[in-house]
C-alpha cells in the first residue's frame, strides 16, 4: 500500500513539476512589487467646497435644462483652478458621458480628462505627459482594483497614476517595474494567456494542475509521515533532504493547492453585480429641492444628488479627517439614512429587501470588508430571510462592493491566510514576505531533487540493466 502512495506521489509530482515550479517562482514577484517595485505613496486629498463661493451661482436644474441634459445618474461639486462645477454623469445604456456644468456665467468649459489630469497633478505635485481613459481590466491594470473606468496618467517620472473622477480618488499608482512585474505575474501566475477571468481554458487546466498538486502533497505527507522512523537517517544526503524537508512542506504546499482549489473553484460563478452601474437615474424635471441650498443648510463639504425609492434627496457629504459623513436633505433634513438608501439601491440593482437584520457604516478595512474590495466608505446590510448574506455598498457612488454569503467568506479566509499568510501580518508585511519567499524556494528546491533522484534512479536502473544484458552476452559468447 505504501509502495502505490509513493509510486502515484512521484507520478503526480513529474506531471505537475513544470507548472509547479513556474507557479512558485512567479509567486514571488507579487512580494516583489510589493517591496521592490513600490510607486511613492500619494495622498488623496477630499474634494471640499468652500462654501463662500456658493453666493451667487446657477441652480442646478437650470444648469442641466440649458444643456438640454433630460436624464443622468450622478451630480455633485467639484473645483477646478478656482471656479466651480457641477459634475454630471449621464448614463445611456452601457455608454457614459460625464459633463462640467459651471456654477457662474463662466465662459471656461471643463472635460473629463482635464479635470483627472488637474487632480493628478494637484496630488502628485508632478507634471502630466500623457493621460488617456481606461475602461478595462489589463494586465497594468487588474480587476484586483476594482474601478472602472479611471483615466492612466503618465506622470513626468514615468509612473502611472489611475484616478477615479467619480468619486474624486486614486485608484492605483505604479512604477513601470511594477506594471513589468505585474504583466509576467498575471501571465505565469494566472495565466492570462488562457483566456479572460471566467474562461473554461484558463480555468480548467489550472484547476486540474492544483487538485492534482493537492492530492500529491497529501499521499507524500501519508506515505514518508508512516515511513518516518524507517527514513530518518543522521547522514545528510539529497535523499534526506528531499524526504525531510518535503514532510514539512508539504503542509505549505496543502494550503497553496487548497486555496487555489477555491478560488478557481470560484471562478465558475460569475459575480455579476460587479459590472452593475449605479441605477440612480434622476429625470432633471423631478429635481425638487436645490442641493446648493441643502449643502448650505447642513454646513456640509459636498453633495451627491441620490435618488431613494423615487424621491429625489442631496446626500450630504461631511469630511471629518479623512472620515466621510452622510446626511440626506431636501429643502430641510429627512429622515433617510444610509441604510434605507442602501435598501433602496439594492431593491433596484438586486431585487432584495425585507426587514434588517444588521446594518453598519465600515470606514476600514478589516474582517468583514478586506482590502480586495478596495472601494470605501461602504453600507454593510443583512436581511433576516438571509442573515448569512452580506451586502456592502459604497455610499458616496451607489456601486455595490460585495456580497458575501458563507462560500465566499470561507473562501476569503482560505486564500487570506493559507496562501498569503495574512495570520502572520503581526511580525510585519517584511518578515511576512520573507517567510512566503523562504517557503516557496524550499518547495521548489525539494521539487528540483525530487526530479533529480528519480531521474537518477532511473539512470542507474537503465545502466545496471545494460550491465547484465553485456554479462548475459558474454555468457552466451563464451558457452
Amino acid at each position: 500500500m505504501l509502495k502505490q502512495l509513493i509510486t502515484w506521489h512521484r507520478r503526480i509530482a513529474l506531471f505537475c513539476f513544470i507548472p509547479f515550479v513556474i507557479w512558485a517562482l512567479s509567486g514571488l514577484l507579487h512580494p516583489a512589487m510589493s517591496h521592490f517595485a513600490k510607486a511613492p505613496f500619494i495622498q488623496s486629498s477630499p474634494v471640499k467646497i468652500n462654501k463662500s463661493d456658493l453666493k451667487n451661482y446657477i441652480a442646478l436644474q437650470v444648469a442641466l435644462t440649458q444643456r438640454e441634459i433630460a436624464q443622468f445618474s450622478h451630480a455633485s461639486l467639484v473645483e477646478y483652478n478656482g471656479s466651480l462645477f457641477y459634475q454630471v454623469m449621464e448614463q445611456s445604456l452601457n455608454h457614459l458621458d460625464v459633463h462640467y456644468l459651471p456654477l457662474s456665467e463662466s465662459q471656461l468649459n471643463l472635460t473629463d480628462i482635464e479635470y483627472a489630469q488637474y487632480l493628478a497633478k494637484r496630488w502628485s505635485k508632478q507634471n502630466i505627459v500623457d493621460a488617456q481613459l481606461i475602461t478595462q481590466f489589463s494586465a497594468a491594470y487588474p480587476e484586483i482594483n476594482r474601478v472602472l473606468p479611471v483615466y492612466r496618467i503618465q506622470l513626468d517620472t514615468g509612473n502611472h497614476l489611475y484616478i477615479d473622477t467619480l468619486a474624486k480618488r486614486i485608484t492605483a499608482h505604479n512604477t513601470p517595474l511594477r506594471d513589468t512585474l505585474s504583466y509576467w505575474f498575471k501571465q505565469l501566475h494566472t495565466w492570462q494567456f488562457a483566456g479572460d477571468r471566467h474562461s473554461p481554458w484558463r480555468i480548467v487546466p489550472m484547476l486540474m494542475i492544483s487538485i492534482a498538486l493537492l492530492v500529491m502533497a497529501t499521499l507524500g505527507l501519508i506515505a514518508y509521515s508512516v515511513l518516518w522512523p524507517r527514513i530518518k537517517s543522521n547522514q545528510q544526503s539529497i535523499r534526506s533532504f528531499h524526504r525531510g524537508t518535503g514532510l514539512i512542506l508539504s503542509f505549505c504546499l496543502l494550503g497553496f493547492s487548497s486555496s487555489s482549489t477555491h478560488i478557481l473553484i470560484d471562478k465558475f460563478f460569475v459575480q455579476a453585480f460587479r459590472t452593475l452601474q449605479p441605477n440612480n437615474q434622476i429625470a432633471t424635471l423631478d429635481i425638487n429641492h436645490d442641493p446648493v441650498q441643502a449643502l448650505l443648510s447642513a454646513q456640509g463639504d459636498n453633495f451627491q444628488l441620490v435618488n431613494i425609492n423615487g424621491q429625489i434627496v442631496s446626500q450630504i457629504v461631511s469630511f471629518e479627517k479623512r472620515a466621510m459623513h452622510f446626511s440626506y436633505w431636501d429643502t430641510q433634513q429627512t429622515t433617510y439614512d444610509n441604510s434605507s438608501f442602501v435598501q433602496s439601491i439594492l431593491l433596484e440593482q438586486l431585487e432584495v429587501s425585507g426587514p434588517l437584520n444588521h446594518s453598519e457604516k465600515v470606514d476600514k478595512f478589516g474582517p468583514t470588508y478586506g482590502f480586495i474590495n478596495k472601494r470605501l466608505p461602504v453600507q454593510q446590510l443583512s436581511f433576516e430571510h438571509s442573515p448569512e448574506v452580506l451586502y456592502s455598498v459604497e455610499l458616496h457612488t451607489g456601486y455595490i462592493a460585495a456580497v458575501n454569503d458563507r462560500w465566499q467568506t470561507a473562501r476569503s479566509w482560505h486564500f487570506g491566510y493559507l496562501h498569503k499568510y495574512h495570520f502572520l501580518n503581526p511580525l510585519g508585511k517584511g518578515l511576512r514576505d520573507s517567510i512566503i519567499t523562504a517557503i516557496c524556494l524550499g518547495l521548489v528546491l525539494v521539487a528540483l531533487t525530487g526530479t533529480y533522484m528519480y531521474f537518477s534512479k532511473r539512470l542507474r536502473q537503465r545502466r545496471a540493466k545494460l550491465q547484465r544484458n553485456l554479462k548475459n552476452n558474454e555468457l552466451l559468447e563464451n558457452n
